[in-house]
């Protein structure tokens, strides 16, 4: 689907009609409930129902910038399947979901076509078709490698020789470079070294595609900096798989960029620390763990399924809450998350991370009652939560092997965060505090102080407080 693929303002599908302007959906005209990842996820399909769409576009839409498990995926889909039947949404193995309603004929079909249109998410595109080069003299090899990308769905230019490659590279924007080594004027080896040396070119992924043999020549080509050597005649299934695994790492490479560049924005793109690692900074900063309580206990009464709804739930009311004070989900996995809050708030435009992460929160409890509230019509039973805050220095940027790298956040602010968490878990208050931020908010929210308690970095007993929620 294109760019300028048109998100609904309204549909009607059966007894379903779909408002997506005001977020609503109805089911026989009666409102349904649905949490706001599952009207996303929702969303998402309506305006893809043409064709079958992949979890990772899906997951790319409903959580942009997050790296999340398949599992939340599953049970958005789950809790979908529960509200328009199980057939709505059909699996297509290996490949992905797809939206299966007819549309309903209306008289408002054409005024619909006229409708103001809801952009599309920025990286939609861009997940599904990349633009790429592939470098090759001999015409034949070119002209079926370009087809068989084209046919993947991605834009594709070529070259004939090293050097009209280059000048392709350094006037244009290409997502991968697929390269031959035996090549006129300049060959594939030569190109390889060229790219090293320009900054705009180091991280754009190259895939070798050669007839050369011998260990030595694909261990200089990685030493070089290609990401991966394919064998001519290039076998399609694994052309496929190869560019796919490297256009997602590129994928990962700039979601990590951007949200680094939103939590350090002094820091300059593409810098290095010393070794060769990926530039890294020291900000100040506010650090909230949470974790569901108890997951254990719940998981080992109730049927997998419940269990697997319940976190994907959780998830997505706790990633609303923090997103929406303009935090930064750093890490999230089954009854936990780590979020960072290293900007002004959002909304108020003052206080700093402590008071946005104090307000994500307070938001955290409020959309805790009302799912709360919701389970016990359901007559399922509460559940709760333990949320650490603390704020100090910490480093933010990329660590790991130049294939895994992750985004990283470490410092003693985050030790605090995460035993604040594990004492407010065992009972002492919903969300506790450390000193350095009850002493930021100045007194735009309601705390008590508690007894001190010991926290990592500090050799003493250290000041620690509860915030009351309301």
């Amino acid at each position: 689907m294109s760019a300028s693929t048109p998100l609904l303002a309204a549909g009607s599908f059966g007894r379903f009609e779909i408002l997506i302007a005001e977020r609503r959906l109805q089911v026989d005209g009666q409102p349904a409930a649905l949490g706001s990842r599952a009207f996303d996820l929702l969303a998402a399909l309506v305006a893809r129902r043409d064709r079958v769409v992949s979890k990772d576009e899906l997951i790319d839409v409903v959580w942009p910038g997050l790296v999340v498990e398949e599992n939340n995926l599953q049970v958005q889909i789950s809790a979908l399947r529960k509200v328009l039947g199980a057939q709505a949404i059909a699996t297509v193995p290996g490949r992905g979901y797809q939206f299966t309603v007819a549309a309903a004929a209306t008289a408002s079909a054409a005024a619909e076509a006229n409708a103001p249109r809801l952009p599309e998410r920025a990286g939609d595109a861009a997940l599904r078709k990349a633009c790429l080069l592939v470098a090759d003299d001999n015409k034949v090899n070119r002209l079926l490698l370009c087809r068989s990308l084209e046919l993947m769905g991605h834009e594709v230019e070529s070259a004939d020789n090293g050097r009209v490659a280059l000048e392709k590279l350094l006037s244009g924007r290409f997502d991968m470079l697929l390269l031959d080594l035996e090549m006129p004027e300049m060959d594939g080896f030569a190109l390889l070294g060229r790219r090293a040396a320009e900054p705009a070119l180091r991280e754009l992924p190259v895939i070798v595609t050669s007839s050369l043999e011998g260990a030595a020549q694909v261990a200089r080509c990685i030493e070089l900096g290609a990401d991966d050597f394919l064998h001519k005649p290039v076998n399609p299934v694994l052309l496929k798989a190869r560019v796919d695994s490297s256009l997602e790492r590129k994928r990962l490479r700039d979601r990590q960029r951007e949200l680094l560049a939103r939590l350090a924005p002094d820091l300059r793109d593409g810098a290095q620390v010393p070794g060769g690692g990926s530039g890294g900074m020291r900000v100040e900063a506010t650090l909230l763990v949470a974790r569901l309580h108890d997951v254990d206990a719940l998981a080992a009464s109730q049927p997998a399924h419940e269990t697997l709804e319940l976190l994907g739930n959780w998830s997505t009311l706790m990633c609303d809450a923090v997103e929406g004070r303009g935090g930064l989900v750093q890490q999230l996995g089954g009854d936990a998350m780590m979020a960072v809050f290293g900007a002004p708030d959002p909304v108020r435009g003052d206080g700093g991370a402590p008071w946005a992460a104090t307000r994500a929160a307070l938001e955290m409890l409020e959309l805790l009652a009302l799912f709360n509230a919701e389970r016990a019509a359901s007559g399922q039973s509460a559940v709760a939560v333990g949320i650490g805050i603390a704020s100090g220095e910490v480093v933010v940027g990329h660590a790991g092997t130049p294939r895994r790298a992750v985004y990283v956040c470490v410092g003693a602010a985050v030790q605090r965060a995460v035993a604040l968490e594990a004492l407010a878990t065992r009972g002492t208050a919903a969300v506790l505090l450390d000193g350095s931020t009850n002493a930021a908010l100045a007194g735009r929210a309601a705390t008590d102080a508690v007894r001190p308690m010991a926290l990592p970095g500090h050799p003493t007993a250290v000041p620690v407080f509860a915030l009351k929620a309301g």
